[in-house]
């Protein structure tokens, strides 16, 4: 078999991937490798599909073409062992004297880092090669490493919403991850925002008076009070972010922001939001807490939600809360 076990890319349908920012990244790497060719590809059932590539005269494989593992041998070799793979000069090393990238390209070096899904999986790579021997320096070879990690972090979101869609992660009622969903996402989030030293935030936001609700008109008004904000939160926040809930009438959010967003204006966006479409005679009332996330930071998820918990009984006792 020529393939692999995923459907081509482009198949997909995706609007979330930032098509133009991949295709900086990959022209980028480009010129600063002094290559003539650099790529993002997927393993696809295609085989090695090109999803990007440098935009260069020296760039004869176009996106949406692929090549079979026996065409496309370093490559695949990657997506083998999800595992980085330098050849300096092919001439020199004896596997790749059957190599049609050697044999009939003449691209007798090559550098490329596994891409992979949020499940581990490898999803393709990110490589250059070059038609002569390279000895790349160590700054080189960090900066691939972060951006193919930039990569997989785009897949990860793109996955969240493609692939961990399913019943164990995702809350019947609302929409929204559940608990369970949410600490999956969380932790590999974190990963990612480690690697590339990037601070992100967690909101946790209980509503105010939803026994009351519940009691006095019902569960299934305070269903539709469930739906109508979750559904409110999800439409505030980026494709990056994260929205569950996180159990009977608290939800919790994870910003992936450099810069913080304030409480005062993130609830008064949400006052203003959660007024369109809401039919009922009475408003959604709800506290909220707040804390940053650094990438230094090494405490767990539930941590986290306890700081973000205080911070929400700070602000109701300081008045301050919406």
């Amino acid at each position: 078999m020529s393939g692999y076990s995923y459907n081509s890319f482009y198949e997909l349908k995706i609007d979330e991937v930032e098509w133009q920012r991949w295709q900086k990244l990959v022209n980028t790497i480009a010129s600063l490798f002094d290559t003539p060719v650099a790529f993002i590809n997927q393993a696809s059932r295609k085989g090695i599909e090109v999803l990007v590539a440098s935009e260069l005269p020296t760039t004869h494989y176009a996106p949406g073409g692929s090549a079979s593992r026996e065409e496309n041998v370093y490559c695949h070799t990657v997506v083998k062992s999800k595992a980085v793979l330098y050849v300096q000069d092919a001439t020199l090393d004896r596997r790749w004297d059957d190599n049609p990238e050697v044999t009939a390209d003449n691209y007798i070096s090559y550098l490329g880092f596994p891409i992979l899904w949020p499940d581990g999986q490898c999803f393709g790579t990110l490589c250059v090669m070059d038609t002569r021997p390279t000895d790349y320096e160590q700054k080189l070879f960090d900066l691939m490493d972060v951006l193919s990690d930039t990569i997989s972090a785009d897949l990860g979101h793109i996955y969240k919403e493609n692939q961990l869609k399913i019943e164990s992660c995702i809350d019947p009622l609302t929409s929204s991850f559940n608990r369970r969903g949410f600490e999956e996402i969380f932790a590999k989030s974190r990963k990612i925002s480690a690697t590339l030293y990037r601070a992100s935030q967690l909101l946790f936001i209980d509503l105010d008076g939803f026994k009351q609700i519940n009691d006095n008109l019902g569960h299934e008004v305070g269903d539709q009070v469930l739906i109508h904000f979750a559904k409110t939160l999800r439409t505030m926040v980026r494709d990056t972010d994260v929205v569950a809930r996180w159990g009977g009438d608290e939800f919790v959010i994870l910003l992936n922001n450099e810069v913080a967003v304030e409480p005062s204006e993130f609830c008064a966006r949400l006052n203003a939001e959660l007024k369109e479409g809401w039919t009922l005679d009475f408003e959604i009332g709800y506290s909220l807490g707040q804390v940053a996330i650094s990438p230094d930071d090494d405490k767990d998820l539930h941590d986290y939600i306890e700081d973000a918990d205080q911070a929400m009984y700070q602000r109701k006792l300081s008045h301050k809360g919406d």
